[in-house]
């Protein structure tokens, strides 16, 4: 579950307010490809183009801006782009400066792996407000293991340093897996060296269209290793990974804990990007958030953005339902990371209850007892 905590201090907190208390949209996440300089063994969501041709069709620059005009009247003021790469749609050097002139504040996430000169001297005239760049590895080798590009972990070094140059802030993820848990030390020293910290991710779901286009099941950590993994610094990687399978075997009575009856449950769950943000992806499907884009979007496209907006809203007392099962879960205030979205990500529904995410939280549970 997303939590926010307001500082009435800063203007974008109060705008954020007064776009919940209003219902409207302050916030919008453009995917705008699903195409990718790496090719990642987890990928959610990169495919080629004769695999994403069953899915529908990249929109172009003309009809991005169109509804760019349709989110600026609707009192959109953050653009999030993203992909896939997102430098890497078609018309990317057409739309982004077109899209920083409108006005927009504008973040991109992005694996800074394939830069051009025109890609970099576009940045530098126009600098995006944020840069979030994810880190695969620490080395060429896990590069080129993970994502399939050895170079593709030198020219990421080089192009945070080049973000850095032209004074954009950048946030460090790091996606673990198997391949790469090894360089948990390598990417902390490399942070470190940078001097950014990082975002440790180990939450990898299956791809959005297709399990067959990713290996994400084959290369993810189980639960018992997400547990270990985050109750250690990096340097402690080899121990966690060691200790994991001492502590998988308190799955085998594993049942999720009962609240005490005297506890009222929560009824809703909260989400700020439910209340005043969306996402758009590469084929025109619209949801709350990105992890929810495959669960009955609307069709901005075709009904216009308000339209589906408003569809969005009237729809949200169904989403944000908590299943009754997690209602009356003993661990719901450890369980953050059970949001609607994840759980459609991980059971194709928001309805839904994904053991991985249960096993994970009364893991974290039990290993941060063990260490206490």
């Amino acid at each position: 579950m997303i939590q926010k905590v307001f500082d009435p201090e800063k203007l974008n907190d109060r705008l954020l307010q007064q776009a919940i208390r209003r219902r409207r949209p302050l916030s919008a996440t453009l995917e705008l490809t699903y195409r990718c300089n790496f090719r990642c063994r987890m990928c959610y969501v990169r495919m080629s183009d004769d695999e994403a041709a069953a899915f529908g069709r990249m929109r172009t620059p003309e009809e991005w801006l169109d509804m760019a005009r349709q989110l600026y009247d609707a009192g959109v003021l953050n653009l999030l782009l993203t992909g896939g790469e997102c430098t890497r749609y078609p018309g990317f050097e057409a739309l982004y400066p077109e899209l920083y002139r409108m006005g927009f504040r504008i973040s991109i996430m992005t694996n800074a792996g394939a830069y051009t000169d025109s890609i970099r001297a576009l940045f530098t005239r126009y600098p995006p407000r944020h840069a979030a760049v994810t880190l695969y590895g620490g080395s060429s080798e896990t590069y080129a293991l993970v994502t399939g590009d050895p170079g593709g972990f030198q020219r990421t070094v080089e192009n945070i340093r080049f973000f850095r140059s032209i004074r954009v802030p950048v946030g460090l993820n790091f996606t673990m897996i198997r391949e790469n848990v090894g360089d948990y030390e390598a990417v902390g020293r490399l942070c470190q060296s940078l001097g950014l910290p990082f975002t440790l991710i180990t939450d990898i779901t299956a791809h959005r269209y297709d399990p067959a286009f990713s290996h994400a099941a084959q290369c993810r950590l189980s639960p018992a290793e997400r547990a270990c993994i985050a109750c250690h610094p990096p340097e402690e990687a080899e121990l966690a990974m060691r200790n994991a399978g001492e502590l998988e075997k308190e799955l085998a009575s594993f049942t999720p804990p009962a609240a005490p009856r005297e506890l009222p449950p929560p009824q809703r769950e909260y989400c700020v990007g439910g209340l005043s943000g969306c996402c758009i992806t590469w084929n025109g499907d619209m949801q709350v958030c990105v992890s929810m884009s495959g669960y009955r979007p609307v069709k901005p496209f075709e009904t216009g953005f308000e339209a589906a907006w408003q569809e969005l809203l009237t729809r949200r007392e169904e989403l944000f339902l908590v299943p009754p099962a997690c209602q009356v879960c003993e661990m719901r205030a450890e369980c953050d990371q059970n949001c609607p979205g994840r759980r459609a990500d991980g059971t194709g529904s928001p309805g839904g209850i994904d053991t991985n995410v249960c096993q994970y939280v009364y893991l974290l549970r039990r290993y941060k007892e063990r260490k206490v």
